[in-house]
């Protein structure tokens, strides 16, 4: 998220010239005065914009400037959804200032719990049907050499993968909700990796329902939270009722992965909601058991 922020900060400026205190308003969502606040104490020392988008110089003063903001500020960003990899060339470096790595970042917010054991029985017993590859999508994520997962008392799961670090998943997994907050699967072109984010849904669904108490239960709802795909954005502009629906799960690619989320937990769409919150986007998907 981290990450994603500097990167926009670093485009939006490029782009339009802006100061700090511009961007901060646009983008963190700060008011002026807060932003002018921030402004004083970070001083004049972010590089002036340019149409260059290779500068790691100015890469490495935002993630000071940003360090600076986390230490500075009681704003907390919101968490980011994100529907499609970057290209490697836009990818950040990992932010590690503060004393604080990646992982910590990205894993703040609630105290953490063990891991449930999650036995192939379970797996079967949870998914009856599932095909040979998706099988081994699941023991893929499963394997330690592939994966780390951290689970949170509040039902919050964190997956990272081990061999594409830049690959990450932070969903939040209740009785009754899913909400899926930040998801990026990081393709290179040289292979195809050997699972969907489906599978990662289904691994994280286990790891906090069992230790939560509730398997076997399903949502009510599922939620995309704080959605920045523009294709899904422009593709449901002032759309509503069953045109959202079909268009949302059909036509977005935030919708077709939650599509494939539905289908690998026998669920199906009974409406879909757009909602705004201060600038952001979200959508609820209100489900029930296919029968």
């Amino acid at each position: 998220e981290i990450q994603t922020l500097m990167l926009q900060t670093r485009q939006h400026m490029s782009q339009t010239g802006k100061d700090l205190e511009s961007v901060m308003h646009n983008i963190l969502g700060l008011n002026g005065d807060d932003a002018a606040v921030i402004r004083s104490r970070l001083g004049n020392t972010l590089p002036e914009p340019t149409a260059s988008t290779s500068g790691m110089s100015e890469i490495t003063a935002l993630q000071e400037q940003i360090a600076a903001m986390s230490m500075t500020t009681e704003y907390v960003h919101p968490h980011m959804q994100l529907a499609s990899p970057m290209a490697e060339s836009l990818q950040c470096p990992p932010f590690t200032s503060s004393g604080k790595s990646d992982e910590d970042i990205y894993e703040m917010g609630s105290s953490k719990v063990p891991l449930p054991a999650i036995t192939p029985e379970l797996l079967t017993s949870q998914f009856p049907d599932m095909p040979e590859a998706d099988r081994q999508a699941l023991e893929y994520i499963a394997d330690p050499e592939n994966f780390s997962h951290t689970l949170n008392a509040d039902g919050t799961v964190i997956s990272i993968s081990k061999k594409r670090p830049k690959s990450r998943f932070r969903n939040n997994y209740t009785a009754d909700t899913w909400t899926f907050i930040s998801n990026l699967k990081y393709q290179p072109d040289e292979g195809t990796l050997p699972y969907f984010a489906s599978h990662i849904a289904q691994y994280q669904y286990l790891l906090a329902a069992v230790s939560g108490g509730w398997v076997g239960e399903m949502p009510f709802v599922l939620i995309r939270e704080n959605v920045i795909n523009q294709t899904t954005l422009n593709n449901t502009e002032w759309l509503n009722g069953e045109e959202l629906k079909t268009a949302f799960l059909n036509n977005t690619p935030n919708g077709k992965s939650t599509a494939k989320i539905l289908q690998a937990f026998k669920l199906s769409a009974i409406s879909v909601e757009k909602e705004y919150d201060d600038r952001e986007v979200s959508f609820s998907v209100v489900v029930m058991p296919e029968y």
